[in-house]
């Protein structure tokens, strides 16, 4: 086999490669350049007051009760099941509203924001306007609800 070849077959098998890649990820890159993920994002080095705990972090301060949880999911979804001793801020309804401006939390209290999970960004959403309002110590459970399920953990519905 010449060196000739052997580039030629390699450059096959990229361009190959890069194909496929594209065509299993279309809807992840069409998603992409709607801007539909620009909201997951976020810059700590912005959002100072912010951080991302794991479940073993969350229920630490679950059972030390050394933070308030907020469940940033619909109202009729938190009634169906949340974490206990959670409060509700629908985020996607209280944003429409203009809402959260009404809502006070003394800056120093910790907060634990979280909703469905991995899938779901208004936590993250909530945890910025909350950075926003002066608060000091927020943190994302991003495992959220689904998470914190799994893991058998203590919950409460309204039903």
């Amino acid at each position: 086999m010449t060196l000739k070849k052997l580039l030629l077959q390699i450059a096959l098998i990229l361009f190959l490669g890069i194909i496929i890649g594209l065509g299993i990820n279309f809807s992840l890159l069409q998603k992409y350049f709607l801007g539909d993920f620009r909201f997951g994002f976020i810059s700590l080095d912005e959002y100072t007051s912010i951080m991302f705990i794991t479940l073993g972090e969350a229920e630490e301060l679950f059972l030390e009760r050394n933070a308030l949880f907020i469940d940033s999911r619909p109202k009729e979804t938190f009634q169906e099941g949340h974490i206990m001793g959670a409060v509700n801020i629908p985020f996607e309804e209280y944003k429409k509203e203009k809402a959260l401006d009404l809502i006070f939390l003394p800056p120093e209290e910790t907060v634990v924001v979280y909703c469905d999970g991995s899938e779901c960004n208004s936590s993250v959403e909530l945890a910025k306007v909350l950075h926003k309002k002066g608060l000091l110590d927020i943190r994302i459970f991003f495992g959220g609800w689904v998470e914190w399920t799994e893991g058998g953990l203590p919950v409460s519905s309204e039903k």
